[in-house]
């Protein structure tokens, strides 16, 4: 069977995309399960600082550098978003000041996960419909403009995964501070790549 994978678009406090929000009771959803075990570790950092890095350096824009801060706030927002189904609870919760991207992909087959590598590359593969004479936000591409936002200086990101209701899943956060995705600033924010 193959794999299922779906991504959501970037958030920031500047951008509401009430699409990807669930709004609940006081007492939370009755849908609700225990979060998946943790998977991040210094390797998988290392994969996520490395991947967004090379992304960034075809943009001719600053490199990211780890916090480990908000490696520690991507492990709670992973905490948060596995006790849902796939991404039903998209970026609710987040707080002012981050910048978020979320993946996640379910297996058939116990112990595979998704690499940072495999999360990275997705949000970057959405920016192929990003129109750099017309620049702002959509849905489609708001994952791949916050891996190359020029002003983001730092990151950190986090991995959960285990057995779920049907699949095998892994759910990767990654924050990001500055937060990107502003309105008004994509000129000077979302460069094109540069030719090779």
């Amino acid at each position: 069977m193959p794999r299922l994978r779906r991504t959501a678009a970037v958030m920031s406090a500047a951008s509401a995309f009430a699409a990807l929000t669930t709004v609940v009771g006081p007492a939370g959803p009755a849908w609700a399960r225990d979060p998946l075990p943790q998977r991040t570790d210094q390797a998988f950092q290392q994969d996520c600082l490395k991947t967004h890095n090379a992304y960034r350096a075809r943009h001719g824009v600053p490199p990211l550098t780890v916090d480990p801060q908000l490696v520690a706030y991507a492990a709670s927002r992973a905490d948060e978003i596995t006790r849902f189904e796939g991404l039903n609870e998209g970026h609710r919760g987040l707080e002012p000041g981050h910048g978020e991207n979320l993946h996640w992909s379910g297996s058939s087959v116990a112990g595979r996960m998704a690499s940072c590598k495999d999360a990275v590359t997705r949000w970057y593969d959405g920016g192929r419909t990003y129109d750099y004479a017309k620049p702002g936000f959509s849905g489609e591409t708001g994952f791949f403009t916050q891996v190359v936002w020029k002003s983001t200086t730092r990151i950190g990101c986090a991995r959960a995964a285990g057995r779920g209701p049907q699949w095998y899943e892994t759910y990767i956060v990654c924050n990001y501070t500055p937060p990107g995705n502003f309105s008004g600033r994509f000129k000077e924010n979302v460069l094109p790549p540069r030719s090779r």
